[in-house]
């Protein structure tokens, strides 16, 4: 999972470089778009690797304008086949276990 700085809102020009660069690293890959409300969205992009990365931006607009400049399908939602493609790091399991046991 790639590291990200909710701060750091990327443009459209980023978001698309971003999205192709990680899809041809992955196989190719499926986005799904994630409103924040006022921070703007999130785009999540799974590779046909499993690999997954997490890109803030703006607003929902720019994430599926940007997908679609990148050749990325946007899902509507976390359907079972999405989801099922998403690998979480040992990390990821360790850092949710801490939360859920407190």
């Amino acid at each position: 999972m790639a590291d990200r700085n909710a701060n750091i809102l990327l443009s459209t020009e980023d978001l698309v470089a971003a999205v192709k660069t990680f899809a041809s690293a992955h196989g190719g890959g499926k986005a799904a778009v994630e409103y924040l409300g006022k921070r703007g969205a999130l785009v999540i992009v799974t590779g046909a690797d499993g690999e997954e990365t997490q890109l803030p931006t703006t607003s929902i607009e720019v994430a599926r304008d940007a997908c679609g400049q990148a050749g990325v399908a946007v899902d509507n939602g976390w359907d079972n086949e999405l989801t099922d493609l998403i690998r979480p790091s040992n990390d990821l399991w360790r850092s949710r276990g801490r939360s859920m046991s407190r």
